[in-house]
């Protein structure tokens, strides 16, 4: 190499080394950029993309659970297939942009002015919410299940992340349930990314008919879940991954992940607002229940359970965590 610098940086055959230089680091800094839009764009695909979520990132501590796991997942299980069973009245609607979305209707053995708006998680539909559309029909409730867009037999190529879904939700309220029953009292209750959706949901101009919402292990906004997810499954840094994918969304599904934020919103709310977390949950944080609380405006409780990871709480402890929601839903009611 020094003889090649004494040369004027040429070789025996009469290449010039110092030429090459700028043409290598060009070529690395493509090739760096490629890998970022690469892996951005994988991101946004298996976080955003409805259409592909067989390859998700978003697998939940509580999917890894093992059958050993015992009554709790058997008892969900058979809770679901007990509401597959039922007989439903099937509701669409058009979302603002044009989506068509589909909502399942139990209605109460007997009349009733009491409804549950019950919003599923991450990939899901309304019929995986077997544990919760159960226990409120049982307890003399309409129960509302909405299929959130991309999801169920609603339309939509992407997921909302509960930001778009909470002008959708509101839809359902006003153009389903208070059509139908105009005396209604309605519950919101959501778990994981509907958890999401129903503290988005209360940051706008609700109806007076809503009367409380409970949301279970949601996340304080959509950029925060999905760094967490970006360091904990690839190992990868925020920066510059997750702003090139946030251009993504911009574009392709309508929406910012910084804008989707759960604290901005219940920092407006309103609605009193039960909050419940279990205390070993790693998939959304166990710290993001106190950003969310602590934010809250609203008349609200908590309801830590120990030991409980992602969406478990229900399966631990459901004597708990139904008589602590009938207590504090019950303040609201006539």
């Amino acid at each position: 190499m020094d003889d090649i610098l004494k040369s004027g940086g040429k070789t025996e055959n009469g290449g010039n080394v110092m030429l090459w230089i700028p043409v290598v680091i060009v070529a690395a800094a493509a090739l760096f950029l490629i890998v970022v839009f690469v892996a951005a764009n994988k991101i946004f695909d298996v976080a955003v993309n409805a259409k592909k979520t067989k390859k998700k990132v978003l697998e939940t501590n509580a999917n890894k659970s093992a059958d050993g796991a015992g009554r709790e997942k058997t008892e969900k299980e058979r809770a679901n297939e007990w509401l597959r069973g039922q007989e439903f009245t099937i509701h669409s609607q058009r979302s603002r942009d044009g989506l068509l979305l589909v909502a399942r209707e139990l209605a109460a053995k007997e009349p009733s002015h009491l409804w549950a708006v019950c919003v599923h998680g991450f990939s899901g539909n309304g019929l995986n919410l077997g544990l919760a559309a159960r226990h409120w029909h049982e307890q003399g409730w309409n129960v509302l299940l909405p299929d959130l867009r991309g999801s169920g037999d609603s339309e939509g190529d992407y997921y909302g992340m509960g930001w778009l879904d909470r002008h959708d939700i509101i839809g359902w309220i006003r153009g389903t349930v208070l059509e139908k029953d105009p005396g209604a009292q309605v519950v919101l209750h959501g778990v994981s990314m509907g958890a999401a959706t129903v503290m988005m949901t209360t940051g706008e101009q609700l109806p007076e008919n809503v009367r409380a919402a409970v949301e279970d292990c949601g996340y304080t906004d959509v950029w925060e879940e999905f760094t967490i997810q970006l360091r904990k499954v690839f190992g990868l840094p925020q920066f510059p991954i997750m702003h090139i994918a946030n251009i993504m969304a911009k574009r392709r599904a309508g929406y910012s992940f910084r804008e989707a934020s759960s604290v901005r919103q219940v920092k407006k709310s309103r609605t009193p607002t039960l909050f419940i977390h279990g205390g070993e949950d790693t998939f959304v944080p166990f710290f993001m229940l106190d950003e969310v609380y602590g934010a809250a405006a609203c008349e609200k409780e908590k309801l830590v359970v120990s030991g409980a990871q992602h969406g478990e709480s229900v399966q631990l402890e459901p004597q708990r965590y139904w008589d602590t929601v009938h207590a504090f839903v019950g303040k609201y009611l006539n």
